[in-house]
């Protein structure tokens, strides 16, 4: 394995800067100080660049196994790379779905044949696998295990608190909760059908802007509102997936309060509103919906304050064949962990965010939040997750850089001003690198252990 020593950077964590060197041996950080040398070290000049932990993305759909012929680990993993993310979470809902512990194992093994960053596979919640649930609390390189409370890709529909309570009360690993209260959304559905729908009058079924109707904010803040209160009820450490309505802020402060919820968000709710379907139909289609401009600068500010510990992308690429389909028949969900760390750096150049704040969003937060051992730090002893960015280029977004299978972005036409990834190394290895002058490592990752 090569050594490296990176000079002159601006190492960038989640409570301060300093300019320094950092020595990276055997797959872990080395030594961090000044005029560093490091004998038979590949030195690299980092003099006006700036040096982050690794983005670990918590919420991705890698499609793999089973759905591999609109995305797969190899290729979403190389995305994941071209933009600075080290570690990735896949969720269950695959073909097969990951609802036992042999299955987790098998995708496990999948992905370290394939899967060039590291990466943790999660356990999906059924109406039938409590026992399973309860032998992953043993299991540290299971993540987490997640419960969709309402209808999304993959029919993993877990509603019922006949079903709900009992894993609350008697695992315990951290639940990821995708909330949504289900029976409005159904009932919303219902009362379109029947014409009864007073803010859907005169809407045809396969207009994309009913989507935000139907899984409108009371559909978001219910679901959270449930989540939290199972959670405190069970004393159960539980994280809210794809925050998107401000009405759920609320109880997720008395969830944060009680120190057993955190929450996260996407891009899509930062950058988009409901409004965007009504120009690129399908193509702004995820669950949950998106919301109002009130709610998307709601996400901002609660980024800011820490009420939000994290963001992920929950990247769900689908081909642009079957996001043609139209609303009804096309899939839900949008690609974005190529973009997600560029984009979040522009806003830090724009004064949105600072520096600091999107290592605590992309890094630190959620290695704390999901207690992975040894990543989202810029620290002596932690494995050598790496983003080397240079904060002096630009780049508008094009589909010609898009690394995902699915081929194109969401974020097309916008400016990626302050915060292009050059390098990105994982464990120590070069996996990524913008130009030519480095070979890049192949290798594939490994499975994330968390503390039990």
């Amino acid at each position: 394995m090569t050594k490296y020593l990176l000079k002159q950077g601006t190492l960038i964590s989640a409570t301060g800067r300093q300019v320094a060197d950092l020595i990276i041996d055997n797959g872990k950080i080395a030594k961090i100080g000044s005029n560093l040398t490091a004998l038979s070290a590949y030195e690299i000049n980092c003099d006006g660049l700036l040096i982050l932990p690794g983005m670990i993305d918590t919420h991705v759909h890698f499609r793999d196994p089973g759905l591999t012929h609109k995305a797969d680990a190899a290729t979403e993993s190389l995305a994941a790379l071209a933009g600075g993310v080290t570690t990735i979470c896949d969720m269950p809902n695959t073909k097969p779905q990951t609802t036992t512990i042999p299955l987790v194992k098998e995708k496990q093994q999948l992905y370290a044949t394939k899967c060039l960053c590291d990466f943790g596979i999660y356990l999906g919640a059924a109406k039938d696998n409590l026992e399973e649930l309860k032998r992953a609390d043993e299991d540290n390189t299971i993540p987490a295990v997640k419960i969709f409370m309402a209808e999304s890709t993959g029919e993993m529909t877990l509603s019922e608190d006949e079903y709900l309570k009992p894993i609350f009360a008697q695992t315990r690993k951290l639940l990821l909760v995708h909330a949504e209260n289900e029976a409005r959304r159904l009932h919303r559905i219902e009362q379109f059908r029947q014409g009864k729908l007073k803010e859907a009058m005169g809407m045809a079924p396969n207009d994309p802007y009913l989507h935000g109707i139907v899984r409108d904010n009371k559909v978001a803040s219910q679901g959270t509102k449930h989540a939290v209160e199972l959670a405190l009820a069970a004393k159960h450490r539980m994280h809210v997936l794809h925050v998107s309505a401000r009405e759920e802020f609320p109880f997720l402060r008395q969830g944060l309060d009680a120190g057993l919820v955190t929450s996260e968000t996407c891009p899509q709710y930062l950058w988009f509103t409901r409004e965007d379907t009504k120009v690129h139909g399908l193509y702004r289609i995820m669950n949950p919906a998106l919301k109002g401009e009130a709610d998307r600068a709601a996400l901002w500010e609660a980024l800011q304050t820490g009420l939000i510990s994290q963001v992920a992308t929950d990247h769900a690429p689908h081909l642009p064949e079957e996001k043609d389909l139209g609303y009804g028949k096309g899939p839900s969900g949008l690609p974005g962990v190529q973009f997600v760390l560029p984009l979040l750096l522009a806003k830090a150049q724009e004064g949105e965010l600072t520096l600091e704040q999107v290592v605590q969003l992309t890094s630190f937060n959620p290695a704390q939040n999901f207690q992975i051992e040894n990543k989202g730090q810029l620290a002596e002893g932690f494995d050598a997750d790496i983003a080397i960015i240079n904060p002096n280029a630009s780049a508008m977004i094009h589909a010609d850089m898009v690394k995902s299978k699915c081929g194109w972005t969401p974020y097309e036409g916008v400016l990626l001003n302050g915060g292009l990834v050059e390098k990105t190394f994982v464990r120590g290895e070069l996996k990524f690198n913008r130009h030519s002058d480095f070979k890049v490592s192949m290798l594939p990752g490994k499975t994330i252990t968390v503390r039990l």
